[in-house]
């Protein structure tokens, strides 16, 4: 019941605070205007007629590669919406995540507000816990409100709802995942400078370096473990949840640059690439929020079984 009582009033000040509404807005302007340069565009230029125009000159690189580009991009064209628009919700929660829960644990401390908490819910784990809720519940809010732009990805067409439900399952655990960064590292950090910046450099890491360290592989010839590397990245994840967006990508230029792996063998079971990074992705924050509890409690059993056991030798 603490930690229920804990969670509620976390969640009752996060919405108090003015930051959640001012990013909802903004999230929700930015993705309108997302959805209107698409709208845009596909006035300029659709991929369905024979004919190559000017924007299909700027995507080619040969003219035997651009007319197979174009033509999956026309035949998925749904799915391709769909990804864009997850890649962006996903530079959001990268964006907004820290801000909201970044400074969370460090107010705390500063303020003398942690030490009370700890000894009134007497478990550091639930207290962690609380400021995880704190943290997803208004991010989840700020996504929300762009969600309708979501449309879109239908009103085009060529989008499975199978295909857009893993999407949206690999977005998710992406959003814990960056929570629970942005939160231990609020635990380690000393000042809410310093933890926001730590976060927004190990988000990075997540999210881009897998990208350029698959690309140094890909050029040293190392293909096979280019594409494993490549397969963890949150970014290609969203991709390899449209299974038939990715094995058409397959057959273009693109293939020599992204050619991450669309299924997972384990003994004589196989299964999707997307689902195995959710399950990644989750253990990871799981193992992140652990590490919190660890960190903001000085008496946390990993710190003091050092202590015990010299204690037990003693007796």
């Amino acid at each position: 019941m603490r930690t229920l009582a804990l969670i509620r009033w976390e969640l009752v000040q996060a919405a108090r605070a003015a930051a959640p509404h001012v990013a909802l807005t903004l999230a929700g302007l930015a993705s309108t205007g997302l959805v209107a340069g698409g709208v845009f565009l596909l006035d300029l230029w659709s991929p369905f007629p024979a004919t190559v125009n000017t924007v299909t000159t700027v995507v080619r690189t040969s003219s035997s590669t651009a007319p197979a580009l174009s033509s999956v991009i026309g035949e998925h064209r749904g799915g391709v919406a769909y990804f864009v628009l997850l890649v962006w919700f996903t530079i959001i929660a990268v964006i907004v995540g820290p801000a909201l829960t970044a400074g969370a644990l460090v107010r705390d401390r500063q303020s003398g507000r942690l030490d009370r908490l700890l000894a009134d819910a007497s478990r550091s784990d639930a207290v962690v816990l609380a400021k995880l809720c704190a943290g997803l519940v208004p991010l989840l809010l700020v996504l929300a409100g762009g969600s309708p732009s979501l449309s879109f990805a239908w009103l085009v067409g060529g989008l499975a709802s199978q295909e857009a439900v893993a999407g949206g399952l690999v977005l998710l655990a992406t959003i814990v995942l960056i929570v629970a960064v942005a939160l231990v590292c609020s635990a380690a950090a000393t000042t809410e400078v310093a933890a926001l910046v730590s976060s927004y450099l190990v988000l990075g890491t997540i999210l881009v370096g897998p990208l350029v360290g698959g690309a140094a592989l890909v050029l040293a010839g190392l293909r096979a473990p280019a594409s494993a590397l490549l397969a963890v990245d949150p970014l290609v994840a969203l991709l390899s949840a449209q299974s038939r967006l990715a094995s058409g990508l397959a057959g273009t230029v693109l293939a020599d640059l992204l050619s991450p792996r669309q299924a997972l063998a384990i003994g004589k079971t196989t299964a999707p690439m997307w689902a195995a990074d959710v399950l990644l992705y989750l253990v990871v924050a799981s193992v992140l929020v652990w590490l919190a509890s660890v960190i903001v409690e000085p008496l946390h059993p990993v710190k003091t079984w050092r202590l015990r056991r010299s204690d037990g030798e003693g007796r």
